[in-house]
């Protein structure tokens, strides 16, 4: 009787041994009931990327400078105020390097003058590429930019009649640019722009005009 004791115990014991070797073998015994309705669920958050289409806006303010000359002699006037408008651009990325291109338009509230002669701002265009460096996770894009620009200008002096101007010119600065979301950015930009002479009539007098100008921009831009 002590003997078919024992070979029972023996039994039970090698069933046991045998029940936890499968399980482990299917990877394991199964959860408790409730520990899979515990566990917190895995968020996968999409990659911050540069590349697509944006639209955007911006508003700025603007510093001008004229370098004017007629037969009474050399001179030069500055001037300052606001400019606002809009910009569409197309950005890439490759690893950390993102460039793109982008085309913008801003009317312009930029004047100035003096006791003989003064000018206004219309409106001030550009055609640039851009390209910089990508940092942060991605989120923050510093670069350089530069391209051709266009500027409307009228050129007046007190009391007498004058000439309006598209000029043709270059723009070059920088910015850094920041992304709000994975489709809104905010952005902070410098540019210079250069423009070639206009030649006309202030007051019955041949004038030649070269006008730059200045601007710090902030614009927004949403990506698609």
């Amino acid at each position: 009787m002590k003997k078919l004791h024992t070979v029972v115990l023996a039994a039970i014991a090698s069933a046991g041994l045998a029940h936890t070797a499968v399980a482990a073998d299917l990877g394991g015994l199964p959860p408790r009931r409730g520990s899979l309705k515990d566990a917190a669920p895995v968020v996968y958050e999409r990659a911050f990327s540069w590349t697509g289409l944006y639209i955007g806006a911006n508003v700025g303010y603007g510093w001008s400078d004229v370098d004017w000359h007629d037969s009474i002699g050399p001179g030069s006037h500055d001037g300052n105020g606001v400019l606002a408008g809009g910009q569409i651009g197309y950005n890439l990325q490759s690893g950390q390097f993102v460039f793109g291109v982008e085309a913008d338009m801003s009317g312009a509230w930029v004047d100035g003058s003096n006791a003989c002669c003064g000018h206004q701002f219309n409106w001030v265009g550009s055609a640039r590429g851009r390209a910089g460096i990508a940092f942060n996770g991605n989120r923050t894009w510093l670069y350089g930019t530069g391209g051709a620009a266009w500027a409307d200008v009228d050129y007046t002096a007190p009391g007498v009649s004058g000439f309006s101007n598209t000029h043709f010119g270059w723009v070059a600065g920088g910015g850094v640019e920041h992304m709000l979301t994975q489709n809104l950015s905010a952005r902070v930009e410098y540019l210079h722009y250069s423009f070639d002479e206009a030649t006309g009539l202030v007051g019955g007098i041949t004038t030649t005009a070269q006008p730059t100008l200045d601007t710090v921009r902030f614009g927004l831009n949403l990506k698609f």
